[in-house]
């Protein structure tokens, strides 16, 4: 974990409430598919708090990562009108990521909404270590696609409307495949709380592993204020999202 200065190499808007930001990586630490970063958009006290966000992306190379978005409050929309060669401060990678499935298993990817970024940064890294994936992103409608070449390329699109791809939700279009399901296969998801629970109980029912993201508003982003806590299944019955997640497993969460 490294607090730092970043600078903005593109800022685009991918959709009608989708933003995609290419930003400058200086600490030494790889940051994994699971991971987070938060970010402070402005150099004074508003807003006070930093504001969390998924890494959709690593580009060793070049040291740069990126982040996919929504527009919907203060801070994102102060981001959103950030221009190329403008500054953000950054704390990260924090959290633990995904695990990494072995060669024998098929992994089956799942994004609702603002979860499509740890997916998009799970699925490059899958696709560059030659593992075998499916990846199903889901939305609305049309509209709230993300105008994203590597979505475009490798996910399943569904949507509620019928609008693109298959209509119905990701967990529809789960069943739809569940005879590709074997006992090799594992699932990694990462959106909605609905979804996700979906998620969980398709799992279940077929005996399949399940890893989770789960969306959890964060106000320090280190373990220290306890603001992101969740329920879960075993002693002391509470874990911290930006600590002990924001990946667990997914039937570690009391999902009632």
């Amino acid at each position: 974990m490294q607090q730092f200065s970043a600078n903005i190499f593109s800022n685009s808007k991918i959709s009608n409430c989708f933003y995609e930001m290419v930003f400058s990586w200086k600490p030494n630490t790889i940051p994994l598919p699971g991971q987070f970063v938060t970010i402070r958009a402005e150099p004074n006290t508003s807003p006070l708090l930093r504001r969390p966000f998924a890494l959709s992306g690593f580009y060793e190379s070049k040291k740069r990562c990126s982040i996919i978005y929504q527009k919907r409050g203060p801070v994102t929309t102060l981001l959103a009108g950030k221009s190329p060669d403008e500054q953000i401060d950054i704390i990260g990678p924090l959290g633990n990521p995904f695990p990494i499935p072995g060669k024998k298993n098929k992994a089956i990817l799942i994004a609702g909404g603002t979860g499509i970024g740890p997916v998009v940064f799970l699925c490059s890294r899958l696709k560059n270590l030659n593992l075998e994936y499916i990846s199903i992103f889901g939305a609305k409608t049309k509209s709230s696609i993300p105008d994203n070449q590597f979505i475009k390329q490798n996910f399943v699109i569904c949507t509620d409307d019928g609008s693109a791809g298959y209509k119905g939700t990701t967990t529809d279009y789960l069943k739809s495949i569940s005879n590709l399901m074997t006992s090799d296969t594992i699932l990694f998801a990462c959106g909605p709380q609905p979804m996700l629970k979906s998620c969980n109980d398709f799992a279940c029912s077929h005996k399949l592993p399940c890893y989770v993201s789960v969306e959890q508003i964060m106000a320090c982003g280190v373990g220290a204020c306890m603001g992101c806590a969740i329920k879960i299944t075993k002693e002391p019955g509470f874990a911290r999202a930006c600590k002990e997640g924001p990946v667990f497993k997914s039937t570690e969460i009391d999902w009632n």
